[in-house]
């Protein structure tokens, strides 16, 4: 499936929350309480206008041309003095197991090496999260210290 990554819009905001709000994910983040849709809103607002470079993050859609969601992949805690940033990623479960977290992964390495300058990604992946360790490895991250997985250019 050919996938590309784009930026958040409005009418994404149901599945938006529906993932954001789904507990079951929190035991692989630092979330540990629902967002609004105010909230979701607001930031979905807020990302049209500002940059990688106010903001210090960056999300995007996993998408196809066939289907417009197929989740989500993030930048955050983006630090420009070191040209570093985290990863977060999420792909809706009838999606899962078809490539799309690669692709997208791949797809957010062009995004920062040809449009931010970010040479070095860090994943902080839970030592119960098996399918991610795998799948940031697969990658090409190589695990640094107890949860912290890294890439760099």
């Amino acid at each position: 499936m050919k996938i590309f990554l784009r930026n958040l819009k409005n009418s994404d905001i149901d599945i938006l929350l529906k993932t954001e709000n789904d507990e079951s994910l929190w035991n692989y983040s630092i979330q540990d309480k629902p967002f609004s849709e105010a909230m979701l809103k607001n930031y979905i607002m807020n990302a049209s206008i500002q940059n990688i470079f106010e903001a210090k993050q960056k999300r995007f859609v996993i998408s196809s041309f066939k289907n417009n969601i197929l989740g989500f992949i993030d930048l955050f805690d983006y630090e420009p003095s070191k040209n570093k940033a985290y990863v977060g990623i999420v792909v809706l479960d009838k999606y899962r197991k078809k490539g799309i977290g690669h692709d997208s992964i791949k797809l957010l390495e062009l995004y920062c090496i040809n449009d931010v300058g970010i040479n070095k990604l860090c994943a902080l992946i839970e030592s119960n999260n098996i399918k991610s360790i795998k799948l940031f490895e697969k990658s090409g991250f190589v695990r640094k210290h107890n949860k912290i997985y890294e890439k760099e250019y």
